[in-house]
């Protein structure tokens, strides 16, 4: 069985992205045909029939000056018998796009097939590609070592900080808001620019938060390190809910600068980066 839907695969791209033989397809995929493609958290699964498939398939052939290529990772195949008239298949795939002489890879994903015996047949009535990416780094990036706060108990404390703060931002707590802030903020945002006035910063949050959006910090992503002689600065990653909005925003990038007055800590510094 593992060789003869191995067969068969090699088959499906060998027409979809080489011969263009759409008769073939018949051999191999069913006519009630589903491909579900997975599109994360923050975009909706997009299905597709196989007309749909045959369709794609038919605008990819008619247009010489790109070329597709699929490589199947062929140590990640398994093959799970489900009885003696289907069969589920799982792996990861890739996908490459060449044009004008460049090739790229637009896509890696995980699949899992479903395959149905039809008379003497194998062919795939169902598949998922989920865990897609469609982002490569033209080069090697940088990665630091895993976060080790160097003080567990400010980590602790600017932890409580941005909850206490991000709990009157999600409440409308206007006056609570107000006391956190330094009256020298300075809000920092790559889209809208350069904000000095406390006075204008809130007003923006009752104008376009309040009751409308909500934040939600992603688990594991903060890192806290102490400013000798001033306080902390906190980095992390947080999401925002509108509730005019299906989903929830992809994670962004924020940094805060926390000073440390006395027994007090109040925002000074926001850099909000999407």
């Amino acid at each position: 069985m593992e060789k003869e839907l191995a067969r068969k695969d090699s088959l499906l791209f060998a027409i979809a992205m080489g011969t263009c033989n759409l008769q073939q397809l018949e051999t191999v995929l069913a006519k009630d045909f589903m491909l579900f493609h997975d599109g994360g958290y923050a975009n909706p699964t997009s299905a597709q029939p196989y007309e749909g498939l045959v369709a794609f398939i038919q605008k990819t052939c008619s247009n010489p000056s790109v070329k597709m290529r699929r490589e199947l990772v062929k140590e990640s195949v398994q093959v799970f018998p489900l009885g003696e008239q289907e069969a589920m298949q799982t792996g990861v795939q890739r996908f490459y796009v060449r044009q004008n002489g460049v090739e790229r890879q637009v896509e890696e994903s995980k699949f899992s097939r479903t395959w149905r015996r039809e008379g003497n047949e194998w062919k795939i009535a169902r598949e998922l590609d989920y865990l897609v990416n469609t982002q490569f780094a033209t080069e090697t990036r940088y990665q630091p070592a895993p976060y080790a706060p160097v003080s567990e108990m400010l980590h602790n404390t600017i932890a409580r900080l941005d909850s206490i703060y991000f709990d009157t931002y999600n409440t409308c707590n206007m006056e609570k808001m107000a006391s956190m802030m330094s009256d020298t903020l300075e809000f920092y945002h790559d889209r809208t620019g350069l904000s000095t006035s406390k006075k204008d910063n809130l007003a923006s949050i009752r104008k376009n938060i309040c009751g409308k959006v909500t934040r939600e910090l992603v688990k594991g992503s903060l890192e806290v390190y102490p400013i000798h002689g001033y306080g902390a600065v906190e980095i992390g990653y947080h999401r925002f809910r509108n509730k005019a909005e299906p989903g929830a925003s992809n994670p962004s990038k924020f940094i805060v600068l926390w000073q440390q007055q006395g027994g007090e800590w109040k925002i000074t510094r926001v850099v909000s980066l999407h």
